[in-house]
C-alpha cells in the first residue's frame, strides 16, 4: 500500500502539478521515422561482369521540429545558400511550373497551370476566384499567403525559400506525421561537413547515407540496360499502391524498366530520436532494408563492345567511301546476335548510342543536362533502340522466305525448277528488271539465284506463289509481329498482306486494293514489308536450326540477395511446319552467298575458318531521283553445318548490303575467339558513342 501510494503521488506530480513543464520538455525530444533505402539489384553480363552497380552517397533530409514559421524560412534560406555555394542543386519541383528571373510559367500553358493549381490541393487554393493566372500573381500568393515569407528577403531570396517549402509541401503528409522529406540526393562531402558543423542552425535537418546507382562502361549496352531516374507524377500515380513514393528512383527504359520488380528492393524503416536542433540523439529500432535481386543478362560484354565499335567504324567508313549511289549519308544502324539453339541474345547494339550515366547526374551538372537535351532532340535519335524499334524493308534478306514459301507450296522444287532471267520480266502488267545485267543471268536454279541475289528469279517465283502464301510463311517465321523479348517498347512492324495494304494505304488511289504486281515487289522484300533487326535474326535463326522459332530473351536469371535463384529463363520455341528438304535447299543457297564465285558477300569470308550461310540485302528508302542512299542489310548464321550463332545487321543509308558484311565478320571473329587486324580499334569514349554529323 505504501508503494502504491508513492506511485499515485508521483503520477499526480508528473501529469498535473508539473504536467506543462514536462510536456514542453517532451517536445524537445521528437521521435521521427526515416526510410532506409534498399540497394537496387546489380545488373551483370552472362559471365558476371558488372554493368550496373551501387555506390554510397550522401543525402540531406528534413524532419518537422518545433520552430516558428519565420525561423523555419530563415533556416531553409541558409540551407539553400550552402547548396548553391557548393554548386549543388537541391530537389526542385516548383520550377516545373514557376521560374524566377525571368518570372514565368516555364513554358506551360495557362490551362496547364490552372489544372495544376486545382489539383494541387496543398497549395490551399480552394476557390475558383483565387486561381492565379499570372506568374506574378502566383509568386505573390506563395510568398505572402502560403509560406508567409518575411519582407526582409528580396524576391530572389524568397524564391529559394519557396522552392524548399514546396518540396516539403508535396510530401506534407509524411512531414507532419513524423517522417523525413528528401531535400537533396548524392550530396558532396563538403556540403555535408558544413551542415554538420552548423547543425545548431538547422533544426530537423538530417544527413544520411544511401545507395546510388552507378554504371560501368554502359554506353556499350545503353539500349539494353536502360537507365533510372526519379519517378514522375504519372508513374507515381499508377505505382502508389505498390509502395512507391515521390522520392523513389525507378527504371525508365531497357532492363532497368522491364526488370524493375526484381531490381527494386524493399525499403526499411528506422525510428530516430532528435532534439530541438534536429540532432540525432538515439536510434530506437529499425526494420532493415531488403536489397533488390541481381539480374544476369544473356549479353556477352566483350561481344557487345565489339559490335558497337564495329558499327561506328564501318558506318564512318561507308559515309566516306564514295562510289555509285552513295550520298555519304550513312548515319545509324543496329546489329543483333543470338544463340540459334536457345534464343539468348548475345549482343544487341544500336548506333548512335549514349551513356546512360548522364541521366544519373543532378540538375547542377550543366554538361549532363545539355547532353540530355541533345539526346532528346537530335534527329538521329540516339535513345531509339533500332534493334527492336527500327523497322526496315528487308530487301533481299527476305528472299530465303520467298523461296521457302515457293518450295512449300510446290511452285518450285529444290533440284529441278529453273527460271530464265533475260534482263526483264512483265508480271501483273508491270515491268521488272535485272539490276546486275541488262541481258540478265540466263537460266537459274534456286541455289544460283540465291548466290547472285537475282531479282527476276524471286519476282517470278514469288508472283506465282501468291501474296497469301508469302504472308502465311512470313507469319510462321515471326515477321511483322513482336517477338516477345523481355525489353519494353518493342515494335511489331509489318508483313505485307492484303489486310496490311488496306490498313496502310487507306484513302490512296484504289483504297488498298491488291494488285498482282504488288506480290512481285513483296517477294524481294520491298513494298510494305518492315521488320526489326531482331525479327530478321530470329527468322534466320529458325532456318539455321531447322524450323524452331525461339522466343528471344535478354534476362538469363535473377538471383536473390541471399544467393537463391528467383527466376531462370528457359528457352521456348514454336515449331514451324517446314520440310527438312526445304531448309536444306535454302541453306545450300545461303552458303553460296559467302562462298560461291558470284556470291554477293564472298569477299568478306574467304579466309574464315567456318562455313557461313548468309544473305545480303539492299532496300530502297525512297523513290527514284531522291538523293538518299539505300538501306543496307546482312544476315547470316555460323557454322553452316552446325549452327550456333545468327547475326543480323542493318545500316541506314548503308548503300549496299555487302557493305554491312564486315560488321557481321567482326562479331563472328569475336564470338569464335579469332583475331583480325582491321577489327582493332581504340576503346570508344562516351562522347564517341553519339553520332554528331
Amino acid at each position: 500500500m505504501v508503494f502504491f501510494f508513492i506511485i499515485v503521488i508521483r503520477l499526480v506530480n508528473l501529469q498535473i502539478v508539473e504536467g506543462e513543464k514536462y510536456s514542453n520538455v517532451s517536445q524537445k525530444r521528437l521521435l521521427k521515422e526515416s526510410t532506409v533505402t534498399a540497394p537496387r539489384g546489380k545488373i551483370m553480363d552472362r559471365y558476371g561482369a558488372p554493368i550496373a552497380v551501387n555506390r554510397q552517397g550522401f543525402t540531406v533530409k528534413i524532419a518537422k521540429t518545433d520552430v516558428k514559421n519565420d525561423e523555419f524560412n530563415e533556416m531553409l534560406y541558409k540551407l539553400a545558400c550552402i547548396f548553391e555555394k557548393n554548386n549543388k542543386a537541391y530537389n526542385d519541383s516548383l520550377t516545373k511550373y514557376l521560374t524566377f528571373n525571368p518570372l514565368s510559367f516555364n513554358g506551360k500553358s495557362l490551362d496547364d497551370i490552372v489544372k495544376w493549381e486545382k489539383n494541387e490541393n496543398r497549395l490551399g487554393i480552394t476557390k475558383e476566384a483565387d486561381l492565379q493566372d499570372t506568374p506574378e500573381g502566383l509568386f505573390k500568393y506563395l510568398r505572402n499567403e502560403k509560406f508567409k515569407i518575411a519582407s526582409t528577403y528580396n524576391d530572389e531570396q524568397a524564391f529559394k525559400i519557396m522552392k524548399l517549402r514546396y518540396e516539403i509541401l508535396i510530401d506534407n503528409w509524411n512531414f507532419t506525421n513524423g517522417g523525413t522529406v528528401l531535400i537533396a540526393r548524392d550530396v558532396e562531402i563538403g556540403v555535408i561537413a558544413e551542415i554538420e558543423e552548423r547543425h545548431h542552425e538547422f533544426s530537423g535537418v538530417i544527413t544520411d547515407v544511401e545507395p546510388m546507382r552507378q554504371y560501368l562502361d554502359a554506353y556499350y549496352t545503353a539500349h539494353v540496360l536502360g537507365y533510372v531516374r526519379a519517378i514522375n507524377s504519372e508513374q507515381l500515380e499508377s505505382l502508389k499502391e505498390e509502395g512507391y513514393d515521390s522520392n523513389d528512383i525507378i527504371g525508365q527504359t531497357g532492363v532497368e524498366k522491364s526488370a524493375e520488380r526484381y531490381l527494386r528492393g524493399k525499403d526499411g524503416k528506422k525510428s530516430i530520436e532528435v532534439d530541438v536542433s534536429g540532432r540525432l540523439t538515439e536510434q530506437q529500432d529499425s526494420v532493415p532494408a531488403i536489397p533488390g535481386s541481381d539480374v544476369v543478362l544473356t549479353i556477352d560484354s566483350n561481344l557487345q563492345k565489339v559490335t558497337v565499335e564495329s558499327l561506328k567504324r564501318n558506318i564512318d567508313m561507308i559515309r566516306t567511301k564514295g562510289g555509285k549511289n552513295n550520298y555519304g549519308d550513312a548515319n545509324s544502324g543496329a546489329a543483333v546476335a543470338i544463340d540459334v539453339n536457345t534464343g539468348e541474345v548475345l549482343a544487341m547494339a544500336s548506333y548512335p548510342s549514349f551513356d546512360p550515366a548522364v541521366f544519373l547526374a543532378g540538375s547542377e551538372d550543366k554538361i549532363a543536362q545539355q547532353t540530355i537535351t541533345f539526346l532528346n532532340t537530335d534527329e538521329n535519335k540516339p535513345q531509339f533502340n533500332r534493334a527492336i524499334q527500327g523497322t526496315y524493308a528487308p530487301g533481299s534478306t527476305f528472299k530465303p522466305l520467298t523461296a521457302i514459301a515457293a518450295l512449300e507450296t510446290g511452285i518450285i522444287s529444290p533440284d529441278n525448277s529453273k527460271v530464265y532471267d533475260g534482263g526483264k520480266a512483265n508480271l501483273g502488267g508491270k515491268d521488272f528488271f535485272c539490276l546486275e545485267f541488262s541481258n540478265g543471268h540466263g537460266w537459274l536454279d534456286l541455289r544460283k539465284a540465291m548466290e547472285t541475289s537475282c531479282n527476276i528469279y524471286f519476282h517470278d517465283i514469288g508472283f506465282r506463289t501468291g501474296i497469301d502464301n508469302l504472308a502465311k510463311w512470313g507469319d510462321y517465321f515471326g515477321l511483322g509481329k513482336k517477338t516477345g523479348i523481355d525489353l519494353p517498347s518493342e515494335y511489331a512492324g509489318f508483313m505485307s498482306s492484303r489486310e496490311v495494304k488496306k490498313q496502310l494505304h487507306k484513302g490512296e488511289k484504289g483504297e488498298g486494293n491488291w494488285y498482282p504486281a504488288d506480290t512481285a515487289q513483296v517477294a524481294i522484300g520491298q513494298f510494305d514489308n518492315a521488320f526489326t533487326p531482331l525479327q530478321l535474326v530470329r527468322y534466320i535463326s529458325a532456318i539455321a536450326n531447322g524450323g524452331k522459332l525461339y522466343k528471344p530473351y535478354i534476362v538469363k536469371r535473377v538471383i536473390k540477395y541471399d544467393g537463391s535463384i528467383v527466376n531462370e529463363t528457359e528457352p521456348s520455341f514454336e515449331q514451324i511446319p517446314v520440310k527438312a528438304s526445304t531448309i536444306a535447299a535454302i541453306k545450300e543457297g545461303m552458303v553460296k552467298v559467302t562462298s560461291g564465285i558470284d556470291g554477293t558477300a564472298k569477299n568478306y569470308f574467304t579466309d574464315f575458318p567456318y562455313a557461313v550461310a548468309g544473305k545480303t540485302g539492299t532496300a530502297q528508302t525512297t523513290g527514284k531521283g531522291s538523293a538518299k542512299s539505300d538501306n543496307a542489310l546482312f544476315v547470316c548464321y555460323v557454322p553452316a553445318d552446325d549452327p550456333k550463332i545468327a547475326v543480323a545487321v542493318v545500316v541506314e543509308r548503308g548503300v549496299w548490303g555487302s557493305y554491312t558484311a564486315p560488321i557481321a565478320r567482326d562479331i563472328l571473329d569475336a564470338y569464335f575467339g579469332l583475331t583480325k587486324a582491321d577489327t582493332a580499334d581504340d576503346t570508344l569514349k562516351p562522347e564517341e558513342a553519339i553520332f554528331i554529323p
